[in-house]
């Protein structure tokens, strides 16, 4: 039973849980409930998503449409569903464990870096209930799209709001992307980390903690608001089409 309760008490106990749940290398649970909750969400969207609003300008902007039956734009409209139904099913089942394991060793190398031992299985450990803040996001993405008939592209996206930018949207791009970076479920993920690291490397749950913010501040800095910074807008030479 404590398999199962350990790493749940880390939701709302993290300063006690967590140091217990790497002592023991609870890592199983979390990685299920990651995995299972992000694999349903992606079918429960898929299932609702208006797929005809992607595909039917897609075909009008390559000039399909006017030469496409009113049976081959439907057929295209089912295979783009049953595309998105596979891929939500598969990000969860798939993408979900090869990213909680590149999390493991990302974290490795920071330990490295840092001259700070620990062991990898510890970190696994760690990178297994970093992810737990995000089967609660998706969780709760179940339930609300549970509620919808229809899900149109732009609300699947913003389904479930956790950043800043839910709430200041009329913004330049630049301060767009850092309201986007401050994220409620990243920074949960974080704190989880930070925690689960000073066990892991016999830190104190403080600088842990703070240590688990910088990387996620130096991640965010660099892939949520540096990098999209340097890509080209939608539509000009270079950009994607």
């Amino acid at each position: 039973m404590n398999s199962l309760t350990i790493p749940l008490r880390t939701l709302v106990d993290p300063v006690g849980a967590v140091p217990a749940a790497v002592e023991s290398r609870r890592w199983l649970i979390p990685l299920l409930l990651l995995c299972v909750t992000t694999a349903a969400a992606g079918a429960v969207i898929a299932l609702r998503l208006d797929t005809a609003r992607t595909v039917i300008p897609k075909m009008a902007m390559s000039g399909e449409l006017m030469k496409a039956s009113e049976r081959e734009v439907s057929e295209a409209v089912e295979q783009a569903q049953r595309v998105a139904l596979v891929g939500g099913i598969a990000r969860g089942l798939l993408l979900m464990p090869l990213l909680v394991l590149a999390l493991a060793v990302a974290l490795k190398i920071s330990m490295w870096l840092i001259g700070r031992k620990a062991l990898f299985a510890d970190l696994f450990t760690v990178a297994a209930l970093t992810m737990l803040p995000v089967a609660v996001f998706h969780s709760i993405e179940i339930i609300s799209a549970l509620r919808l008939d229809l899900i149109t592209p732009r609300v699947a996206e913003t389904l479930v709001p956790s950043s800043l930018s839910a709430f200041f949207s009329q913004t330049p791009p630049g301060i767009g992307r850092v309201y986007k970076a401050i994220d409620f479920v990243n920074l949960w993920s974080a704190l989880v980390m930070g925690l689960g690291l000073a066990a892991a490397s016999k830190w104190t749950p403080a600088r842990g903690a703070l240590f688990g913010l910088l990387l996620y501040t130096l991640f965010a800095a660099a892939f949520l608001v540096g990098l999209p910074g340097m890509m080209p807008p939608e539509g000009l030479g270079g950009g994607p089409r």
